[in-house]
């Protein structure tokens, strides 16, 4: 499963490299066309695009509709063992038979990163097991903050003006005030507990199956996240974590350079290479369109 928003010709690539290392799997993908216009006819035959597709925005709840739309459209017309959320700027940098026989082997339902709110690092490593290496920045307090205000904490949304494109189109907005403390409203408590994590996972069948038939609780916290900031980064962790019969991997095979923070990993380059074989990661990101390290990765998947 794909989703996208703009540059179809990395998207075409990234799909045409998948082909080649899993025998053309069946793919789902989401194209916010709104955001770029792209010509699916490009695409092969083993590529569905969701239709009409659905404006997404970074960090808005559309991001997540965008991938229960894919998800919807990859079960519906395959029965995939496994599947695999990525976007159009992540890449493949492990051979799909050690992918495969890892998966086997750890004999899990998800690999999946999270913890949950109001744990520390060395609690969530205690509770869970150990995390992607990588993430380091979910464990820094100014994020446990922030991530405790986005989905437990109250909020009062004021309408505003937002201004694109240098200012010469207008659009409503809303200017959100964060309060002091959380809302009585939330479809948290403990025995439905708060969790979040790196957006980008691997589920088996068995949790698309769960993810895909909502429990009421489900569609509450659905309603509560509508409005939130990063839903993305909270959905799909607390619906899997809060399901204890599911086994969940906390790496989930990502590899991304972030550099000490921010809102988005940096872009990888060939001077990031030796990183990424050396880490136990199935897929990378982010990568720029024509990168020459993508040439460089392709050589090791495939000579």
């Amino acid at each position: 499963m794909i989703l996208s928003h703009r540059d179809p010709a990395q998207l075409l690539r990234l799909v045409g490299t998948l082909n080649r290392l899993y025998d053309d799997p069946p793919i789902a993908c989401h194209h916010d066309h709104a955001q770029c216009p792209i010509d699916v006819s490009a695409f092969p035959g083993n590529v569905r695009f969701v239709e009409p597709s659905i404006r997404t925005g970074w960090a808005k709840w559309s991001v997540v509709r965008g991938f229960f739309a894919a998800l919807r459209l990859l079960y519906d017309h395959a029965a995939p063992d496994w599947f695999v959320l990525m976007s159009a700027s992540d890449y493949p940098i492990r051979r799909a038979e050690a992918v495969r026989d890892e998966l086997v082997k750890l004999g899990a339902d998800a690999l999946i990163d999270y913890r949950q709110i109001g744990d520390t690092a060395d609690s969530a490593t205690a509770r869970f097991g150990p995390r992607n290496p990588e993430l380091d920045q979910f464990e820094s307090d100014g994020n446990r903050r922030l991530k405790r205000s986005h989905y437990e904490g109250a909020e009062i949304w004021l309408p505003m003006l937002r201004f694109n494109d240098g200012g010469r189109r207008v659009r409503p907005g809303r200017f959100t005030v964060h309060l002091p403390f959380a809302t009585p409203f939330g479809p948290f408590s403990r025995s439905f507990p708060c969790f979040y994590g790196d957006h980008w996972f691997t589920g088996n069948a068995r949790v698309a199956r769960l993810l895909l038939h909502p429990t009421p609780q489900h569609l509450k916290l659905q309603q509560h996240l509508t409005m939130r900031s990063c839903p993305d980064e909270c959905y799909f962790q607390t619906v899997l974590c809060n399901e204890p019969d599911l086994t969940l991997v906390r790496d989930n095979r990502r590899y991304a350079q972030w550099n000490g923070g921010g809102a988005h990993p940096q872009l990888l380059t060939e001077g990031d290479l030796g990183a990424i074989c050396a880490s136990n990661g199935h897929f990378a990101r982010k990568f720029a369109h024509g990168a020459p390290v993508l040439d460089r990765i392709d050589a090791m998947l495939f000579d």
